[in-house]
């Protein structure tokens, strides 16, 4: 039993390893022009909130890897409804100021950055305080 068992593992091990040696992914190569060029992460496309909490005022700074892509920037609760938004129409500034935040309950809610398409670029968490 324990001869057979061991038979089906070397079995398919060997059959995986067929395949990767097939489609060539037992191998990389990596050009160079793959290395020099500039490679943003996520990392670099941040949102940065202040103060924490807010109250009825809040900022929000773009990084510069953000502002270009960014179309405009929501205020969302956390079921995804949109509370308010602001267009980008001035591509030099990275801050966004939302007056009036008033109206809105003490809690948490997200920031959304959109591009034009209307996909999110990046979020960040927001909380209310009063």
């Amino acid at each position: 039993m324990q001869k057979r068992y061991t038979m089906k593992i070397i079995y398919k091990l060997s059959f995986l390893l067929t395949i990767i040696t097939f489609l060539g992914l037992g191998s990389t190569h990596v050009a160079a022009q793959d290395i020099e060029r500039p490679i943003i992460s996520n990392q670099d496309k941040t949102i940065s909130i202040y103060p924490i909490p807010a109250n009825n005022i809040v900022n929000i700074k773009l990084s510069p890897a953000l502002k270009n892509d960014v179309e405009k920037v929501e205020i969302i609760n956390l079921i995804g409804r949109k509370l308010t938004e602001q267009t980008i129409l001035d591509r030099s500034s990275l801050n966004i100021t939302f007056n009036n935040l008033g109206e809105l309950a003490e809690g948490i809610y997200m920031v959304v950055a959109r591009d034009k398409y209307g996909k999110i670029i990046q979020s960040a968490k927001m909380v209310i305080n009063r």
